[in-house]
């Protein structure tokens, strides 16, 4: 019996708690001290000293990612960049991809109908009148792919 090993990425979660202040906010990040300067940067940063701030790992929160998808590099920049804002990816808050599944634009967008073309996109049904929007709508690959490239943390 032969197995294959899927690659996968992790998305760390840190429990953020601040001395004085009731509660725990959760903050994806790759280092503790880059969780509590996210935490720093939230916060009023006149009232909070980053020595308040403390992080401590938050394993049960963690998101397994998957590995970078193959379909992946034979994608033009602006069809990841199209697949990606239909996923819902915001550069800053990563995490929050997925939310969405859709991209409204021309039915004859050259860019969408590569992707329909390569199994990533499907058309939404288009009005009875010629050359309109549609909602071009993500297939289970293209999410999958999406889910591939999505960074690991934000922007910052």
């Amino acid at each position: 019996m032969t197995t294959t090993k899927i690659s996968t990425r992790l998305r760390k979660a840190w429990r953020v708690t601040v001395d004085d202040y009731d509660g725990e906010e959760l903050y994806f990040a790759h280092t503790a001290g880059q969780a509590r300067m996210m935490c720093w940067r939230h916060m009023d940063c006149a009232r909070g000293r980053i020595v308040e701030i403390h992080a401590r790992r938050w394993r049960e929160k963690d998101q397994v990612l998957p590995g970078r998808d193959p379909i992946a590099d034979t994608l033009s920049k602006e069809e990841m960049e199209c697949l990606l804002h239909a996923f819902g990816l915001n550069e800053y808050e990563p995490w929050k991809a997925g939310y969405r599944g859709h991209f409204f634009t021309s039915s004859k967008n050259k860019t969408m109908l590569g992707l329909v073309d390569k199994g990533l996109m499907h058309p939404g049904k288009a009005p009875c009148w010629k050359d309109t929007n549609v909602y071009f709508h993500l297939t289970k690959l293209g999410q999958h792919a999406a889910l591939s490239l999505t960074p690991l943390y934000g922007a910052r």
